[in-house]
Formats: structure tokens, sequence, C-alpha cells
């Protein structure tokens, strides 16, 4: 059945009992080449058909083996190259055999060099095929291609260059190569030159008449890909892109159709925290874990992260029914192992997370689930006190009831010192997770942490809707600064915290130097090529002109992460359950005034902005 199986698959195709033609061809030839070879003038007396019989047939039964028909040579790598030698080693091994069992007179000579060159023969037809392609492509491009300054000549850019060769799509014509390596100046690699290094980037870029700079390099800095752009301005035309290191490289998929613009994030965003993996899988695997909030920028990130580490199940939670689809499509697809489920519900309602809890006993509650936009927020508090207070306090009794192992809440920057509603709600969550902590032995923990980068309704993307209309970016005031991180790097945060936690602490991050946003508009106006500006229009209401640091330096400790420190977090020795008395009442028939003077008095930092003036 197997030999069935192997040549109904070799003459099914027409093209491959061709090629199977043309490599037995190549066998005789190259054997009757190694007998002129050997015997000269002679070789018509030396003509033994043996010579041809035993290494065509056990050629022929090995290409059957290895599947060689089957394996197309207009794509011939190095990996091919390496099975086609070995198939006709095993050749000339099963050669030399059979005449040393049999005893046949034979010339080793002819049987050795024969080898070589059956092996030249048909690694020349492969190329030929190859070359064939490669120049019906490059000759067949009509469409105009930019002239392109590949800027790393490492694996992902040679990648780039190669897909030049099989892409009849391919848009740039690389017609230079710099390189930090400076052993490379002066090599060619594919046929383009490698001019220098980064020094060197603005002379070339004028010189070759560049209309884009492509950077490869998977470890480049951003600080790097900045510089870059800046020397680049000697020519207004000239783009900058750049492609996903090699890691990150789709293999279906032309590598030209992934090089993207560089975007705000590649300028912006630190390097993400690394995470012991070890921790996390102690935590994780073979757990049952609730994410609320399940479909927002966090928690669809969170969810993300938590199915590399093989849960028991994970149960994402949130009242938006569209994102929470597309992220259980792209979930389902991306890990097909995981047992995932989606459960559409707001965590107001007590009957339903009850439910929940009741239906599936989780060991970790990853709690993102809130409201996070401050002017909404000042102009619904009750709203942000229902949802953020009392939505976290039915979901950690509920983790308490049922036992669960650990209690992570997402808190933000805006928690400290807060001068607006939705600060102080969130203040008032890490107090409730503070009170909650010690009545179980559930383990209850927040982590805070600054502005995501690109996250849903934060400043990069209004700014690029308004870029993409066409309008000018709108700034609440010239000096206005903000700490930023990418949106893994706060998920991999929270999921840290959630390993390192003994219950109690509240964990903060190394943020690093704050950004000025006014540097941010103008930065993402320049990548845009817009022809738009800034204008001024004055801080909202609750609206901090800087963004404090999260923690008090002096106080925090360090964890074995060097970005992650712990602080307490401090009740006040506060009476947490009559001040939720209070708010409840306010809520029922809700006037802003009186919530705010509520909170005022549960969180005794909330200092509530009234106007620009007062926040300077």
């Amino acid at each position: 059945m197997f030999k069935e199986n192997m040549i109904t698959e070799l003459f099914s195709n027409r093209r491959n009992i061709v090629k199977l033609g043309i490599d037995l061809a190549s066998v005789f030839l190259g054997i009757f080449l190694g007998i002129l070879v050997r015997f000269e003038d002679k070789f018509l007396d030396n003509i033994h058909s043996s010579y041809y019989l035993v290494y065509g047939s056990a050629y022929f039964i090995f290409y059957l083996l290895r599947k060689n028909g089957l394996k197309s040579w207009s794509y011939t790598n190095s990996l091919d190259v390496l099975n086609l030698t070995f198939t006709n080693m095993l050749a000339l091994l099963t050669s030399l055999v059979y005449y040393a069992l049999f005893r046949e007179p034979y010339s080793r000579t002819v049987i050795i060099v024969g080898a070589l060159l059956v092996l030249m023969l048909q690694l020349l037809w492969r190329f030929c095929f190859r070359l064939n392609r490669s120049y019906r492509l490059v000759l067949g491009k009509t469409k105009p291609r930019m002239n392109t300054l590949l800027y790393g000549a490492g694996d992902a850019g040679v990648a780039l260059l190669r897909d030049g060769l099989s892409n009849p799509n391919y848009p740039y014509h690389i017609t230079a190569i710099i390189d930090d390596d400076r052993r490379k100046r002066g090599t060619y690699i594919n046929g383009v030159k490698v001019y220098g290094d980064f020094y060197d980037l603005s002379d070339v870029v004028k010189k070759q008449s560049i209309e884009m700079v492509i950077v490869a390099i998977p470890t480049i800095k951003r600080e790097r890909i900045k510089e870059i752009i800046e020397l680049t301005k000697c020519c207004n035309s000239v783009k900058v892109k750049i492609l996903p290191s090699i890691d990150n490289i789709l293999q279906d998929e032309n590598i030209a159709n992934q090089v993207r613009d560089v975007s705000i994030e590649d300028l912006l965003g630190r390097d993400e925290v690394l995470v012991n993996g070890a921790n996390i899988k102690e935590i994780i695997e073979d757990k049952v874990v609730f994410v609320t909030g399940g479909a927002g920028s966090i928690g669809s990130e969170l969810a993300r992260q938590i199915a590399k580490y093989s849960p028991k199940k994970l149960i994402l939670i949130d009242h938006n029914e569209n994102d929470l689809y597309f992220l259980e499509l792209e979930l389902k697809r991306s890990f097909k192992a995981l047992d995932l489920q989606v459960e559409i519900a707001n965590i107001r309602e007590a009957d339903k997370v009850e439910l929940l809890f009741k239906k599936y006993l989780p060991n970790i509650i990853f709690h993102a689930a809130a409201h996070k936009h401050v002017p909404l927020m000042e102009h619904n508090p009750e709203e942000a006190v229902k949802n953020n207070i009392f939505g976290t306090k039915k979901v950690a009794e509920m983790a308490i009831k049922y036992s669960a192992e650990r209690f992570v809440l997402i808190s933000t920057d805006k928690a400290v010192n807060p001068t607006n509603i939705m600060g102080a709600t969130k203040r008032a969550c890490e107090l409730v997770v503070e009170y909650m902590n010690g009545k179980s032995d559930t383990k209850f923990m927040a982590v805070r942490f600054g502005n995501v980068l690109g996250s849903n309704g934060s400043v990069i993307p209004i700014f690029k809707k308004l870029i993409s209309e066409g309008k000018n970016l709108t700034l609440t005031h010239p000096h206005i600064t903000r700490y930023f991180m990418t949106i893994p790097e706060a998920a991999q945060l929270v999921i840290e915290a959630g390993s390192l936690g003994k219950g109690g602490e509240l964990f903060i991050l190394d943020m690093g130097e704050p950004v000025k946003i006014i540097d941010l508009a103008n930065t993402m106006i320049k990548l845009s090529n817009a022809d738009i500006g800034v204008e001024i229009v004055g801080l909202r209401p609750g609206e901090k002109l800087y963004e404090e640091l999260l923690y008090d330096v002096g106080a925090a400790l360090k964890t074995e992460n060097n970005k992650i420190f712990i602080t307490a977090i401090d009740s006040m020795n506060i009476d947490l359950e009559g001040h939720l008395e209070k708010l409840a009442v306010a809520v029922k028939n809700p006037v802003k005034d009186e919530i705010k003077a509520c909170m005022k008095e549960f969180v005794k930092t909330y200092k509530e902005v009234k106007d620009e003036k007062a926040s300077n």
C-alpha cells in the first residue's frame, strides 16, 4: 500500500513525471561522463550496462522514498540541495555495496566521479528552473518601483531582498544597503552594494536618489528610528518604513507586503517588561481564569497572553458583544487547544456575576472591567461609582465566596492624588481590594499603570482619526505631559503581579520619562506627511497638566523584576462600609455635587480641579 501511494503521488502530476525523467537522464549522462573521464579514448570498450542499472535503480528507489519528485524546482532552497545530495549519497553507497557483495568487476572512479557529476547536473537543472522563474518575474514587472535604501543586512533584510525574486508585485527597487557591521562595507548582497553604516545614511539617500528607507533590524533602538527620521528630513519626499523581526514575519505571506509605516508606538513605546515565565505558568497552567472587561484593550491582551500558559479554562466577561465576538474568533484561531468561554455580562448585575462564579469556580480573577474616560465620568459620576466601585466590590465578594485563589485589580495612575471622579473611583477600588484582603484565603492585589499606547479612547487613536480627516490635532495645553507604556507591557505587568503577589500589594511600574503630548502630536504629523497643525483648546474638567509618579520612590520595594515595584495600599483607617452606604444612597437619585462630596469624604486625596488655573 505504501509503495502504491508513493507511485500514485509521483505520477499524479505530469510535471512530476518530467522532473523524474530529467533526473534519470542526468543519472545516465553523469555515469557516461564518469566512464569518459576514467577511460578517455578507450571508454567505448568499458561501457558496462551495470553501471547505469545499479546506480539508476538505487537512485529511483531513494527518489521515491524521500519524495524528491514532489518538491518544486522553482523554489529550490538549501534544504532541497541537502536532500538531493543525501539521495545521491545513498545511491552511491548502495552501488558500492552491490559490487562488493556480488564481486562484479567495476571501477570505483567511475562510480564516485559519476555520482558527483550526476549531482552537479541535477542541481544545474534546478538552478535553471529557479533562474527562469526569477527572471520572468523581474522582466515581467511593469509597475514603477521606488528607489529604496535597506537599513540592515541581517536575516530580515536578506529575506526582503530575496522576496524581490519571487514576488511579482514587489514594489521596491532596492539600490543601496547600509548596515552597522562595518565589515560588510563594500560587499554586495544579492547584487546590491552595502555603502556604509548609519552615519552614511543621509549621503547615500542624496547620491542614490532614495525615495524610501526600510528599517530591517529587529533589535533597533527606538532612539535610532527617531534619528533616521530626522536624517531623512533633508529630502521631504523620503518615506521611512519598518520590517517586522524575522520571528514575527508571517511565513505564508510575501515579506514585502509586511513592510509597514513607522508608528508612534515604535517611537514612544519602551521595551516590554520581561516576566518570569515559570512563575506565571505555575499560577495559570491548568487553572480556571476569569478576565472581566475581556473585550477591552487591556482585557483582550491579557487573554492573549494568558492563553499561552495553557489554562484549564479561560472565561472572558464583557457587555461589549461585538468586540468580544471577534476576540473569540481570534483566540480560537491562534490557540486551537484553548478551552475558551465568552460570557456577555455586566459586573453591576449581582445575580449574573454570582451565576458565573458558581458555574465556573474560577481560580484567578483579572478584574479589568471599568469606566475609564475622564470627561464622560465627570458628566456621569454615578455611573463611575456604580461600575467601578460597586462592580469591583461585587466581583471581589464572589471571589471570596467561591474560594478563588487570587484577585488582581487593574488600576490607573489617575488614582494617585485624583483630580477627577474616574481617578477617585479607581482609588476607591484599591481601597476595596485592601479591605477584602485578609477576609479569606483569597489573595487580593492591585496593579497601577499609566497611559497605554493605542488603547481604545486614548490620545493616539484620536490623533490618528483627526489626521485621516485632514483636521488639526487638538491639544488641551502646550505643556501637558503623560507617561506611556505599550499594551503588551501593561498586560505582562498585570500577569506578573498575579504571580508575585502574596496579598495586599499595590504593584507599580518604573514608567521611565514622561512624554510631552505636543511633541507626540508633532511627531505624528511628520510621520503622516499631513499638512495640518496643532490647536490648543484648554484643559478639560478634572484633567491634570502633569501626571504624578505612580509611587513613592523612597518607600517602594523592589521585586525580582527590576521594572516592577511594590507599595502598600494604605487604607487610611477609613470606614469603608459607611462610605459605601452613603454612596449607594447618593447614586439612587444622582446629583453630581452630592456624589462628589461623598467621594471626597471617602478618598481623602481627591482634590477636584475646577479650571485650568487651578491645575497649574
